[in-house]
């Protein structure tokens, strides 16, 4: 699921020109947790060029976490 997840983020961020040009891929995408994964791993997965500290900080404040707990099956959207 993850990795769904990131294709749609790469294509996104391709179609849009993630790159300098000053287009950014705007609004959310979401993942469904995985058993193992962490706000960290799913972090560290979609960052790209992004400090890791930011985008989970940015996941727990969209999805209105408040600590690192998340479970299996949950939707989160990122950033």
């Amino acid at each position: 699921m993850l990795l769904v997840a990131l294709a749609v983020v790469a294509l996104g961020t391709a179609v849009l020109g993630g790159g300098g040009d000053g287009l950014e891929l705007m609004g959310t995408t979401s993942v469904i947790v995985d058993p193992g994964d962490t706000l960290w791993s799913i972090a560290s997965a979609v960052a790209g060029d992004r400090d890791v500290r930011e985008v989970v900080d940015g996941i727990q404040r969209l999805n209105d976490v408040e600590d690192s707990a998340i479970l299996p099956g949950q939707v989160l959207q990122l950033p």
